[in-house]
C-alpha cells in the first residue's frame, strides 16, 4: 500500500470528481417528442453517477446553452430548487431565460447529494427554443463536496499494543 500526504487530498478529491463522477444530460423533450418548434418549451433532466465509493454533497450544476439564438434555459420554478448566477451568487427569478444559471436546492432534495455507486436525476429541466432554427447545446458541469464522514470515516481501529505480565 502506497502512503499519502494529506497534503495530497486536495488533489485527489478534485481528480475523485472530476474523473469518477459522469454527468449525462438527457434528450429535451416536448410532450413525447424530441422535435422542437420555435419558441417551444422542451424539458430534460441531469443524471450523476458515483462511480466511486465516497459520497458527494453539495452538488451545483452548472447549466448552459448555446447558441442562445437557439435557445435558452429557463430558471426553475419552486421553493426547493435554486438557480443562482454563480455558485453563492444572486438568485435568478422563477421562469427567465437565460444563457447560464447554477442550480441546487435544499439539502432534502434527493438530487442535491449523490452516495458512492449511486445515481441521482434532477427534476425536469426546462429549455426554451428562440426564432433561430438549428441545433443548440446543453452543457452540465458539477461542481460537489465531498462528505468528510465518507472520506474519514470516525473511530476508526488503530494499531494495537500489547504487553505481557507476569504475577507469581
Amino acid at each position: 500500500m502506497s502512503t499519502i500526504s494529506l497534503s495530497d487530498l486536495p488533489t485527489a478529491v478534485a481528480d475523485y470528481v472530476k474523473n469518477t463522477i459522469t454527468v449525462d444530460v438527457s434528450e429535451v423533450k416536448h410532450g413525447i417528442s424530441s422535435v422542437l418548434q420555435p419558441h417551444e418549451k422542451g424539458t430534460f433532466n441531469v443524471t450523476v453517477t458515483n462511480n466511486g465509493t465516497v459520497r458527494l454533497t453539495d452538488l451545483f450544476y452548472e447549466l448552459s446553452v448555446s447558441p442562445t439564438s437557439v435557445a435558452k434555459l429557463i430558471s426553475p420554478e419552486g421553493t426547493v430548487i435554486f438557480a443562482l448566477d454563480d455558485i453563492g451568487g444572486s438568485p435568478i427569478p422563477n421562469g427567465n431565460e437565460v444563457e447560464k444559471l447554477f442550480l441546487t436546492g435544499i439539502d432534502a432534495l434527493t438530487w442535491t447529494s449523490v452516495d458512492g455507486g449511486a445515481s441521482v436525476t434532477t427534476p425536469d429541466l426546462q429549455v426554451k427554443t428562440q426564432a433561430t432554427l438549428g441545433d443548440a447545446t446543453i452543457k452540465c458541469i458539477l461542481h460537489a463536496t465531498v462528505d468528510q464522514a465518507s472520506l474519514f470515516p470516525a473511530e476508526q481501529e488503530g494499531t494495537a499494543s500489547k504487553r505481557k505480565l507476569t504475577v507469581s
